[in-house]
């Protein structure tokens, strides 16, 4: 095991690499959490694990900050708004429609005994945005994908709209609609009466991902300063405006303190400062973070369930459950994801060529 050097591991296709290191942390942290702390609570271990890891809340909070800043950075740079609206549905659909094919095959085995799916349900979630369209969720880790799928949409719009050429005055826009939005829903949900209307007030925060827009606009920010666009000090006072604001509409009770430490990190992966995140394993673990994101949880319970009742201790279980899934979503993604990737940017190229040669030139003027 080794560590690549600064110059070779942001240099590979133009990717930062340490970025990419930051989505398998998150990883990481997702599975220690629901395999020690989500797992004890919902189905137990034959006897207590010993500890627990529950910091999960961050791994999301940390993957939604990268996000803003990563397509921010990709939008911006490559100014084809249809080309990276077809390379993320692209680089999502494939191992999402396989981990939904997944559940479905492991639904109601122990211990996800009692669950059954609808036509309804699995429609819904074959649109990625089942809560939206007032669905649970077949694996339940991919909340969080719906709401990414809904920050493509707004930043797009921001982008076709020019709104992205003064994205500090956007930003301050979106900071006040979250936090009015946000503090308007839960005093009116504490109300002993609560208004009729005050579920269509709720539908509108969630489509509009106000409660996690803050932490999207930390890293919307981050890249106007990484780009050197605009004022340092101004972009800087945004980026604390939008902690302030995610802290003071937060019904999950992160910690300050950890915010700032994640964007330190994040930060110090943007610019190359953080050596130990170009550890070769963890830059492995980038390549099947997404697949591991999916993958781990309900599968994971199920591997975990039979092998601790069939008497391997709870750490021992844990640990192969961790391997396991692993495994399995290093397969999903060399054998699945991979080719229908390929597949799929292979004949997006070849559509756009197609419409570029059947598009008229336009004829010269005398």
């Amino acid at each position: 095991m080794s560590i690549e050097s600064p110059t070779t591991a942001s240099s590979k296709k133009g990717r930062i690499i340490e970025l990419d290191s930051l989505r398998a942390l998150a990883a990481i942290n997702l599975v220690l959490f629901h395999f020690t702390h989500v797992y004890a609570v919902k189905y137990g271990y034959t006897s207590p694990l010993g500890f627990e890891f529950p910091f999960g809340k961050y791994g999301v909070q940390l993957f939604f900050m990268l996000s803003g800043l990563v397509n921010a950075m990709t939008l911006m740079k490559k100014n084809d708004a249809p080309g990276f609206i077809a390379g993320r549905m692209i680089r999502i659909c494939p191992s999402f429609w396989a981990v939904i094919v997944i559940n479905l095959l492991i639904a109601g085995t122990a211990p996800l005994t009692g669950m059954g799916y609808s036509a309804e349900q699995i429609a819904a979630n074959l649109t990625i945005m089942p809560n939206l369209l007032g669905f649970e969720c077949i694996e339940p880790v991919t909340w969080t994908l719906q709401i990414e799928i809904l920050f493509y949409g707004m930043i797009l719009f921001l982008f076709l709209t020019r709104a992205l050429e003064r994205p500090l005055r956007t930003v301050t826009y979106l900071l006040i609609l979250s936090c009015v939005t946000c503090l308007s829903v839960s005093f009116l949900s504490g109300l002993p009466n609560a208004p009729y209307w005050l579920a269509g007030l709720i539908w509108y925060r969630d489509l509009l991902i106000l409660e996690y827009l803050p932490l999207f606009t930390i890293g919307i920010l981050l890249n106007e300063i990484k780009c050197q666009r605009g004022s340092l000090v101004g972009n800087g006072i945004g980026i604390v405006a939008s902690m302030v604001v995610f802290h003071v509409i937060d019904q999950h009770d992160h910690n300050p303190a950890a915010t700032l430490i994640l964007f330190g990190l994040l930060l110090a992966a943007l610019y190359g400062r953080a050596p130990f995140l170009r550890f070769r394993p963890l830059v492995w673990v980038s390549t099947i973070s997404y697949a591991l994101y999916l993958l781990h949880n309900n599968l994971g319970c199920v591997f975990i369930w039979y092998i601790n009742q069939a008497g391997v201790p709870p750490v021992a279980a844990m640990l192969a459950g961790i391997v396991f899934v692993t495994g399995v979503s290093a397969v999903v993604t060399n054998k699945v994801e991979a080719p229908l990737t390929r597949w799929m940017q292979n004949h997006w190229v070849e559509r756009r060529k197609r419409a570029a040669i059947a598009r008229p030139v336009p004829k010269p003027t005398a």
